[in-house]
């Protein structure tokens, strides 16, 4: 298509470094498994149009296998049976753009193919048809401007009935749109008119709208080339590419706000479901306990790698601190343990998994850390009266954690930006309490997508 307002043309990148205007197929699956690696929950193909790339289906599903949210945004037309029953299994969300459903707007604003080809009201519901078809989850996108402000898209949401409505003010950027979108520029008076014109339709999605304001500075976005880039002052900068210099280092090259990421509904239940829950904690932190209560409390089912660890000590005729330190020595088993586990979590649903590395290795999970003091823990493990876990030792079990984990998978599992949410211990009563507040937060995350 040939939209005007579009901000991500990227000629100044096909001019600089990259000719044919993407990079070659190994280049791009190696970024979006590296973005997976790093720890990027959920990854949006985007274009332009993303099923103009022939090799899309390879990119969402080397998303997926590294357990990332994936989803795409389109203008609809590729949308094929082929296409949806090949990646059924890989990806997660569809995102429709829809400006209009009047003709003559959308030839107005390029909202065509090749500029000349509309997609109308009825072939739109044919495509959203499709999608539901096959059970994907459904967004919508719409970018207000000058020429759809005054327009009512209220029989298309209701027909589609997505679980989000995103709606953009068109955004000027230099170097991209800049020549064609200054006649479509609305003001903020106009962009907040069509929001409230469809505030009746909240009670059939989430409407989510960003200003010009919230746009810029609050995305991770990465280019053709496999570079990250920020539009905070109306123009794109770019960092090193990722695959030279890494994902960390180059995402520090651009400036991302994490609150407007915040403040703009950047976080919702983007995850299928809450239906893999993982608790961690280090020793004593009652991450077995709650985590009972709670599949309890959720009828869901309970499984601890804990007891997988203590059966493997007890046949082998060890300790479980004998045991950590004979994986310690040994990685090959430690790891086997890891995958044999993950790989039994992963084929359930429903279920509440107490697991320190579920973070890493549990696809689609709401991760939770439960965080205690030694002093609290020790008291703790002392009025236990497990066998053979002397609260002697927690320190020792703490630090052996640490340095196996480090070992095996150079990752620190007490970091507390692996989790959704982190619980002080030390500041209920009993397990019970921990509990109602887990299912307080997850009732309110869930909450914010009806």
């Amino acid at each position: 298509m040939r939209c005007k307002f579009c901000f991500a043309t990227f000629q100044d990148v096909k001019k600089s470094i990259l000719p044919k205007g993407h990079l070659p197929k190994e280049e791009s699956i190696k970024v979006v498994q590296s973005l997976s690696d790093f720890g990027f929950d959920k990854i949006t193909f985007v274009g332009g149009e993303p099923t103009l790339c022939p090799w899309l289906s390879e990119l969402i599903q080397t998303a997926k296998l590294a357990g990332s949210t994936t989803m795409i945004v389109t203008n609809g037309t590729n949308l094929t049976e082929k296409f949806l029953k090949e990646n059924i299994n890989f990806l997660d969300w569809i995102t429709i753009s829809i400006d209009s459903v009047a003709d003559e707007t959308n030839l107005r604003i390029g909202r065509a193919i090749s500029g000349k080809k509309v997609i109308s009201l009825v072939e739109y519901k044919r495509i959203i048809d499709l999608v539901k078809k096959y059970n994907y989850r459904l967004k919508i996108n719409t970018v207000v401007c000058s020429e759809n402000k005054h327009e009512d898209l209220s029989e298309i949401i209701e027909y589609s009935k997505p679980e989000r409505w995103k709606i953009f003010q068109a955004l000027p950027v230099l170097g991209q749109n800049d020549g064609k979108i200054d006649s479509l520029l609305v003001s903020s008076d106009d962009f907040q008119n069509f929001i409230e014109s469809h505030q009746h339709l909240n009670s059939v999605t989430t409407i989510v709208s960003e200003n010009n304001c919230e746009m810029t500075g609050s995305y991770a976005m990465v280019d053709p080339a496999g570079r990250f880039f920020d539009n905070e002052s109306h123009e794109h900068r770019y960092s090193d590419s990722i695959l030279k210099v890494g994902v960390e280092k180059a995402f520090y090259h651009v400036r991302i706000d994490e609150q407007k990421f915040i403040d703009r509904g950047g976080i919702y239940n983007w995850s299928s479901s809450f239906n893999r829950i993982t608790i961690s904690g280090e020793v004593a932190s009652g991450k077995s306990t709650v985590g009972q209560l709670l599949a309890k409390s959720l009828n869901y089912e309970f499984v601890s790698i804990g007891n997988k660890t203590r059966s493997k000590a007890e046949f082998l005729g060890k300790t479980i601190v004998e045991f950590q330190q004979m994986c310690l020595n040994n990685q090959s088993l430690d790891m086997e343990l890891d995958k044999e586990f993950s790989n039994e979590c992963n084929s359930r649903k429903n279920v509440v998994i107490d697991y320190r590395l579920g973070y890493k290795f549990i696809n689609n999970a709401f991760n939770i850390f439960l965080d205690i003091d030694e002093k609290t823990a020790k008291n703790r493990l002392k009025h236990a009266n497990r066998n053979n876990e002397s609260y002697h030792t927690i320190s020792k079990r703490n630090k052996l954690f640490k340095i196996q984990f480090k070992n095996a998978y150079s990752i620190n599992y007490t970091d507390r930006f692996n989790y959704q949410l982190v619980v002080k211990v030390e500041q209920f009563e009993t397990p019970e309490e921990i509990v109602n507040h887990i299912l307080n937060r997850l009732n309110i995350l869930q909450d914010e997508t009806v």
